[in-house]
């Protein structure tokens, strides 16, 4: 963080007032808690869970690519089987067997075999589907950990660069900072994601059609917002970085009181790995999906949202 220009604004100020007479801002409500390991348990609940679920994935997309390999070089092998012999066996048919119906009977044969060739190959489309889902499930743990990580690392810059300080300096230089180079910005980030997700609902959920399923991936938001978006089924988390910067906001995504829409809703935030006092994260709103929006969807009629690892998934009641 810059510091030098803080502790001269600080020093300049303190020299014409009793000292710390000027802490008004939001983090002095924190003045006796800011070493206090407990304001960024929670933090740290998310990293180990995080951890966890990396731990219990890794095993299992192992056996899962383990298995797809073998039923893929099984329908490879059935398919150059097919292709060098189906059609020459046909024909040879045609030229030998003289009763029709035995002829029939023949070809009756051959397209049973292929239709159950392609129910096979169909179940290994699905499972290569779950096999990816299962890969990108993963690898958003790991930059949520990432993430998490790099907050946690913030925090413990923070308190080295200022060793020896004052507890109430340390909050107005958080003050300090979170006003000049975090609030306004993020702000206005937020606002330009909730007008994004208001206006274009409908063509987020087609973004990610599979099937009859329509799905919000955290994929679609992220290329078209500067904050960054992580999915998961217990919280959606929403990261702000820039140097020296690091803010991550844990929320869920709940029907407004209005029952037209479905908002973020943030429950807690960290920034450089402190707590956001809740006046400042009062002042923070999520994005916005209106229920109109995903009600011109095919087959949506009373819309609602379920949380997922990287997407939500839009339900029907």
């Amino acid at each position: 963080m810059r510091r030098w220009g803080l502790v001269i604004g600080i020093w300049i100020v303190c020299w014409t007032t009793p000292a710390f007479a000027h802490l008004t801002g939001a983090f002095a409500d924190f003045l006796g808690i800011v070493h206090d390991e407990n304001t960024i348990d929670k933090l740290k609940k998310e990293m180990a869970e995080t951890e966890k679920e990396i731990a219990e994935l890794t095993p299992r997309i192992q056996e899962m690519e383990d298995e797809y390999r073998s039923n893929q070089n099984e329908a490879v092998d059935k398919l150059q089987f097919y292709s060098e012999t189906g059609l020459d066996t046909w024909l040879a048919l045609m030229t030998k067997e003289d009763d029709l119906v035995d002829l029939l009977g023949s070809q009756w044969l051959i397209e049973r075999n292929v239709d159950e060739y392609l129910t096979e190959l169909n179940k290994l489309y699905l499972a290569y589907m779950q096999l990816q889902s299962a890969k990108d499930s993963l690898e958003g743990h790991r930059r949520l950990l990432t993430m998490i990580e790099e907050n946690l690392a913030s925090r413990g810059q923070f308190l080295a660069d200022n060793e020896g300080v004052e507890l109430e300096q340390l909050a107005n230089y958080l003050d300090i900072d979170w006003m000049s180079e975090v609030e306004d910005d993020l702000i206005a980030q937020l606002d330009k994601d909730r007008q994004l997700t208001d206006t274009n609902a409908e063509e987020w959920a087609r973004h990610l059609l599979v099937g009859t399923d329509y799905k919000l991936g955290e994929a679609w938001l992220n290329k078209h917002s500067k904050l960054q978006y992580f999915f998961r089924s217990d919280h959606v988390y929403v990261v702000y970085k820039k140097k020296d910067i690091h803010v991550i906001l844990l929320g869920q995504v709940l029907q407004n009181s209005n029952r037209d829409a479905a908002e973020l809703r943030f429950e807690a935030g960290f920034f450089n790995g402190f707590l956001l006092p809740d006046t400042l994260l009062e002042e923070l709103s999520g994005f916005r999906i209106p229920y109109q929006a995903l009600q011109s969807l095919p087959g949506i009629y009373s819309p609602y949202l379920e949380q997922s690892n990287g997407e939500l998934l839009v339900r029907t009641k």
